[in-house]
């Protein structure tokens, strides 16, 4: 059913084919980097490759001319490459490639970081970057509609990678639960154990129960460190592993000019899907979250699909949060340059005047680049609960605050 969800993101590689511009898919694994692209050069005259089977990989490793040789032999213009991190050596023969034969690579990649590393040649002025993330709410409301809140928990509870969503929407929770438990295992064992990227595997895998616990928090590293027994440094660079695997998500302060020394300079490390967050944090199973891990996942769900949204539409700006020393604070702030969209997020349908208390100061205090403030709760209807403010269900906030 996954390969029927029609991803927002296509129309842009589509058209970037039709332009005959190569490009960069990057993204987490199962996220349908595969099955979008597959899709898309279904009706084309093309040639691909797989380098996640082995035999082919290998190929390619012992003399990655050889990639070359075929794709000129074969006499196609577009070139369907995936995993390109597994060999990232052809990468400028691909550039030869594309200089002298014109010819149009898609290529797809489940680790920046294989592909950041001083010797990889990126294809700079050659090659678009594209990041594909699982599914967000108007992609796939048709196959699961979150109508109430019930529907929602089952979304936050286990997340929106396309293969988990659907077995979801079917009512397989268990075999959607046992999927992500071993999605997670697998990150373990091939992108950390397989990478030596760290010393000691056990250390990490406390680490990451740690980070998936605290994820959209702020993070206090030396604490971190106390706890497992660890350097500051060595858990700056675990952060560092999860943010070039593509696991977390790097959310910055909104730093206003002038006042930088009254609000929090922090960094905020988001899972990038809730149903990974709960496996790595080891609470993902039958029993019934509490109202406040609830919020922690409302809070992230919201953050996220607003990201998800923006990358896919192609949407130039940041997401951030904000918050002032003196404990005022607003989840999400989209900066989109000239304007900035603060975003407050309460799990519940009971509205109270102090819900919005820090999002009117906030809305007050930069009037000059913000317009709206939005509240986005589990209600069924909109409210206008001010002039400048206005709560949005969860249900449409997305084409409320990023309207046609």
């Amino acid at each position: 059913m996954d390969s029927m969800i029609s991803r927002l993101i296509e129309r842009r590689l589509s058209d970037a084919l039709k332009d005959e511009v190569s490009f960069f898919l990057l993204g987490p694994r199962q996220t349908g980097k595969t099955t979008t692209l597959t899709q898309i050069f279904r009706l084309l005259d093309h040639l691909s490759f797989n380098l996640m089977e082995t035999k082919e990989r290998l190929r390619y490793e012992r003399d990655p001319s050889l990639l070359s040789q075929e794709v000129s032999a074969s006499g196609k213009k577009r070139v369907f490459i995936d995993e390109i991190q597994k060999v990232p050596s052809v990468l400028d023969d691909i550039q030869v490639l594309i200089d002298k034969e014109k010819k149009v690579f898609a290529l797809t990649g489940s680790s920046a970081r294989k592909l950041r590393r001083k010797d990889v040649n990126l294809l700079p002025g050659r090659a678009l970057h594209f990041r594909m993330d699982p599914l967000v709410y108007p992609e796939y409301r048709d196959v699961l509609a979150v109508k109430n809140e019930t529907e929602l928990k089952r979304v936050l509870k286990h997340g929106e990678l396309p293969g988990i969503l659907t077995l979801v929407a079917d009512c397989r929770e268990k075999l959607a639960r046992e999927l992500l438990a071993s999605y997670v295992a697998t990150y373990l064992e091939e992108e950390v154990r397989a990478e030596a990227l760290v010393r000691h595997l056990g250390a990490f895998a406390k680490f990451l129960k740690l980070a998936a616990e605290s994820s959209c928090g702020l993070v206090s590293m030396r604490s971190m460190a106390q706890d497992i027994g660890v350097t500051h440094a060595t858990i700056s660079g675990h952060f560092q592993v999860l943010e070039n695997s593509l696991v977390a998500e790097r959310v910055e302060p909104l730093l206003p000019a002038g006042e930088k020394g009254k609000l929090r300079k922090s960094t905020k490390y988001v899972f990038f899907d809730t149903g990974v967050r709960n496996a790595a944090a080891e609470v993902l199973g039958p029993a019934e979250f509490t109202s406040e891990y609830w919020g922690q996942l409302f809070e992230q769900w919201v953050g996220l699909s607003i990201l998800r949204l923006m990358r896919a539409k192609g949407t130039a700006g940041r997401l951030r949060y904000w918050r002032d020393y003196a404990g005022r604070e607003v989840d999400w702030v989209v900066d989109v340059g000239d304007r900035w969209i603060p975003v407050e997020v309460k799990w519940g349908e009971n509205l109270r005047p102090g819900d919005i208390r820090h999002l009117d100061y906030f809305v007050q205090a930069y009037g000059n680049k913000t317009q709206q403030g939005y509240l986005v709760f589990t209600g069924e209807r909109d409210r206008k609960v001010s002039d400048r403010i206005l709560a949005i269900s969860f249900r449409n906030f997305l084409e409320r605050i990023f309207p046609e």
